[in-house]
C-alpha cells in the first residue's frame, strides 16, 4: 500500500471517529422521519391553526413592521403587516402559490416575508409529505446535513459541500436529528428560512424568530406571541388580499374571513 493511500485511509478513519453517533447511524426511512416530526409538532402544542403576533425588520430598512400571521396545518398561511409609514401589506401562501398586495393592490414581485410555518404544524407524516411536495421538495429523499452545530435530516437532498459563499441549496426541509424540530426551509425559488431557538408561548413551542434570506432580501420575522385560532379555510382565500383592512385581535384567536 502506498504512503499516500495509507494517509487517506487514516484520515477517513479519524473523520469517522469524530462524527457523532446520530450521523453514523443508518438514516431512517422518509416516512418514519416525517411521522416523528409530526409527533414532535403535536408535543410542541402547535399541531393546529395558530394566530401569531409578529414583528418584521428588513436589513437596511427603517423601523419594524408589525402584524399578524395566521397558519393552518393543511398548508395555508397568511400575513398582514402594517408599516410604520402607513401602508398595509398582505401575503398569502397556499401550498406553493405565493401572492401579496399593498393597500389592496396586488404586487407583481412580492418579497417572501411569509414562511411556510405550516410545516411545523403537520399532524401526520402523510400531511407533512404532502406539504413538502407542494413546495417542490422531494419528500421521499432524505440525506444527512449539518447546520451550524446541528446534525440534520434533510428532506429533498442537498448538493455536495461547497464554500459558504458558493453554497447552492435544493428545495428542502432540514430537521434536527435530536428534537425533530424544523430548523431550515429552502423554497423552490431559493429563498431560505432559518428558524431560531425555541420559546414557549402560552403552551405553544415555536422559534423565537425566523431569518429570511433571498437573492435581494435579508430580514428577520420575530414571533411576539402565539394563540390557538379558529381559522376556517375561507379565511385563506385570494379575495382577502384585496378586501378592506379589518382589525385583528390575536388574543381572541379568531380570524375574520374576507
Amino acid at each position: 500500500m502506498s504512503w499516500s493511500r495509507a494517509r487517506r485511509r487514516a484520515a477517513a478513519a479519524l473523520a469517522a471517529l469524530l462524527l457523532p453517533p446520530a450521523v453514523l447511524a443508518a438514516i431512517p426511512g422518509a416516512d418514519r422521519i416525517a411521522g416523528a416530526v409530526a409527533e414532535a409538532n403535536d408535543h410542541a402544542g402547535r399541531a393546529g391553526p395558530l394566530l401569531l403576533r409578529v414583528s418584521l425588520r428588513v436589513a437596511g430598512a427603517g423601523p419594524s413592521a408589525e402584524g399578524e400571521l395566521a397558519t393552518h396545518p393543511t398548508g395555508l398561511a397568511r400575513l398582514e403587516l402594517r408599516s410604520p409609514v402607513g401602508f398595509v401589506e398582505r401575503h398569502l401562501l397556499l401550498g406553493d402559490e405565493y401572492r401579496a398586495s399593498r393597500d389592496g393592490e396586488l404586487l407583481d414581485s412580492p418579497h417572501p416575508f411569509l414562511p411556510p410555518i405550516f410545516l411545523l404544524q403537520a399532524t401526520s407524516g402523510a400531511t407533512l409529505s404532502a406539504a413538502l411536495s407542494s413546495l417542490g421538495v422531494h419528500a421521499q429523499e432524505v440525506v444527512l446535513g449539518r447546520l451550524g452545530d446541528l446534525d440534520c435530516y434533510v428532506f429533498g437532498g442537498r448538493l455536495p459541500a461547497a464554500p459558504p459563499d458558493e453554497e447552492r441549496l435544493l428545495p428542502s426541509l432540514w430537521i434536527d436529528v435530536t428534537s425533530y424540530d424544523p430548523v431550515r426551509v429552502v423554497g423552490s425559488d431559493g429563498t431560505e428560512y432559518r428558524l431560531g431557538p425555541s420559546q414557549v408561548y402560552d403552551g405553544i413551542r415555536l422559534p423565537r424568530w425566523i431569518d429570511i434570506q433571498g437573492s435581494r432580501l435579508r430580514a428577520r420575522l420575530e414571533i411576539v406571541s402565539a394563540a390557538r385560532a379558529d381559522a376556517p379555510a375561507a379565511a385563506f382565500q385570494n379575495e382577502w388580499l384585496t378586501a378592506p383592512v379589518e382589525p385583528v385581535t390575536p388574543a381572541a384567536g379568531v380570524l375574520p374571513s374576507p
